[in-house]
């Protein structure tokens, strides 16, 4: 076996302990990730027989100018995936493309020297779970077919050293600036992931000045850490106050589709490069090639759409910080930057506003200028504070047409550092989105040290048990089932009406019954179904929310205001999976 080449390996790892002078920690690695911003994932791997695996036309190269084409500053690179294959030349295991394959090409060295050429850096993801490995012990994970018999009484501590020195082998081989760690979900109870030894592997890694995402061990508070990977194809709907990275597929799964039709358009990608980014996270957008190591023609063209754009507007996007508000906005996002004493504030505008007439409510701050980021053409714009809402609000006079089909950014540059209201405000269509992740918790019961609100719980990919409203799946809340449970928000209103009251929510809850209480109007009502409403803060188009109507409601002077939702007395239903309540309005 190719086990004996281990002390190979281990001199070479030796002679390459020393760093090379100059070469960064990982808290700068960890800095620069933050400004990236934008990453390219590649799932390549042989998901039926590696002995079929010849990617003749694989070009290392053309890969990677069709990442500089998109803008993409970091590519992440599938070094071992589930079934155990991996496609580095490694010296710990025969399982790999140069001795179990016919391709007999080292595809992560190839690619590393590319990244390398091209001022690209490496990121490698690498599966926790090996469903091939002999001492991979089976109570770690749900297996597939085995390729190896299973060994009598694994011992999976031995599979932990081997998955070690693969890590150590990666980074003294390829010197990558991150680790993607994946296939974790058998280590989740507590005496399973203390054999993980999150803290000896990023001290492991950290050593070699690279960084590593949450998926080891499931680390969403970010204690051991760097940062954190949001559930596949997810998005968090607000600012979570920490470093997060979205993975999305370009298609409608991780491998490649020869069917042009299932990738995304350049208008979705861009929004959700704009939307994550405005929350303070990273877009890594996945894509994969064919068994020849080609990718379709449709992922280079939607790259080359990216590219184009980012070559534009980029100032908006690279090196940027979260936007000063807290929440979703329904036109877009907000990105900024400290410029001086001053503060540039990058609105970037999915839905244009046909009239001519930007509204943006809540910044407190003096405008000093207002241009489109593309051309620098000046925009004229009115300051006014609103006493009766209790917030100052701006308008700014843009063209009627707007610059960008996808996505059109204003730099607004401010006095000092940008400051916005921290509550929930009126949208510009008049509506008012109450996220369940940000809402007051009430229990019936008092429960120690429990978190106010489910965002606070830093519980975001992995749902919780426990009493009372707690955070669950999709970023979601669960709980509701006993009258007397609650959540509640405050939320500034800017202009009276009538609004239906709606609730979003995932999954069966026929029987339940909720009722929301606001400006001393209730309405109750079953959450059976109105509609399916599609959202890209979910994984896939078909999973959608259940929009339930509960009534309607008159606000008839603008302000603060606060609205409950609680479980009525006659509830009989599961408790539902609760994405938000919303107010919409009602035409007159």
């Amino acid at each position: 076996m190719k086990f004996g080449k281990l002390s190979v390996f281990v001199v070479a790892a030796l002679l390459a302990s020393t760093r090379v002078v100059g070469a960064q920690t990982a808290e700068e690695q960890l800095e620069w990730f933050r400004d990236a911003k934008f990453g390219m994932f590649v799932h390549f791997q042989a998901h039926r027989d590696v002995n079929e695996f010849n990617p003749v036309d694989f070009d290392a190269n053309q890969w990677l100018q069709v990442a500089k084409d998109g803008g993409v500053k970091y590519i992440v690179i599938t070094t071992k995936h589930h079934a155990g294959f991996c496609i580095f030349d490694s010296a710990l295991t025969e399982y790999d493309v140069m001795d179990a394959a016919p391709f007999k090409r080292d595809i992560v060295g190839e690619l590393s020297e590319a990244c390398q050429a091209n001022d690209i850096r490496l990121g490698c993801y690498y599966s926790i779970a090996d469903y091939n490995h002999p001492l991979y012990d089976p109570k770690y994970q749900n297996r597939a077919p085995l390729r190896n018999a299973i060994v009598p009484d694994a011992d999976i501590s031995q599979y932990m050293i081997y998955m070690y020195e693969q890590i150590e082998e990666l980074c003294v081989k390829y010197d990558p600036f991150l680790f993607w760690f994946d296939g974790g979900s058998g280590f989740r109870p507590p005496e399973r992931k203390r054999m993980l030894g999150q803290q000896d592997m990023v001290d492991l890694l950290h050593s070699y000045g690279a960084i590593s995402n949450s998926r080891l061990g499931d680390d969403d508070s970010l204690r051991y850490v760097d940062y954190m990977s949001m559930g596949d194809n997810q998005t968090p709907p607000v600012n979570i106050g920490q470093t997060f990275e979205s993975a999305i597929c370009m298609n409608n799964g991780w491998g490649y589709s020869a069917n042009a039709d299932e990738y995304k358009s350049v208008e979705d990608l861009l929004e959700r490069l704009v939307k994550i980014v405005g929350k303070g996270g990273n877009f890594l957008l996945n894509v994969a090639p064919n068994s020849q190591g080609v990718f379709h023609e449709a992922a280079i063209a939607r790259f080359k759409g990216m590219g184009d754009w980012l070559a534009i507007n980029g100032e908006a996007i690279y090196g940027t910080e979260a936007g000063p508000y807290p929440f979703g906005l329904n036109w877009g996002s907000m990105t900024q930057r400290k410029d001086g004493k001053n503060t540039i504030l990058y609105l970037n505008v999915v839905d244009w506003p046909a009239d001519g007439s930007f509204e943006l409510d809540g910044l407190n701050n003096k405008i000093v200028s207002a241009t489109l980021l593309d051309g620098g053409a000046a925009l004229t714009y009115t300051s006014t504070f609103d006493p009766a809402a209790g917030l100052r609000r701006h308008k700014i006079n843009v063209p009627q047409t707007a610059p960008d089909a996808c996505v059109s950014v204003i730099a607004l540059t401010v006095e000092g550092e940008a400051s916005m209201e921290q509550v929930h405000m009126q949208q510009n269509d008049g509506s008012v989105v109450l996220d369940a992740y940000t809402g007051i918790i009430h229990d019936t019961e008092f429960m120690a040290n429990k978190p106010r609100r489910a965002m606070d719980f830093k519980e975001f990919t992995v749902p919780l048990g426990g009493q009372g409203i707690v955070p669950a799946r999709m970023l979601s809340v669960a709980g509701l089932r006993t009258p007397g449970q609650a959540l509640s928000w405050d939320f500034r209103l800017v202009e009276p009406g009538t609004y239906q009251v709606v609730v979003a929510s995932i999954g069966p809850s026929k029987g339940c019954r909720l009722r929301a209480t606001v400006d001393g109007q209730s309405v109750v009502n079953d959450l059976n179904e109105f509609e399916k409403r599609k959202t890209i803060e979910l994984p896939t188009d078909k999973i959608q929310e259940s929009i339930a109507v509960l009534g309607t409601v008159t606000l008839s002077a603008p302000g603060m205001q606060t609205l409950t939702l609680d479980v009525a007395p006659d509830s009989a239903g599961p408790a539902p999976q609760l994405r938000s309540v919303e107010l919409l309005p009602i035409a007159e």
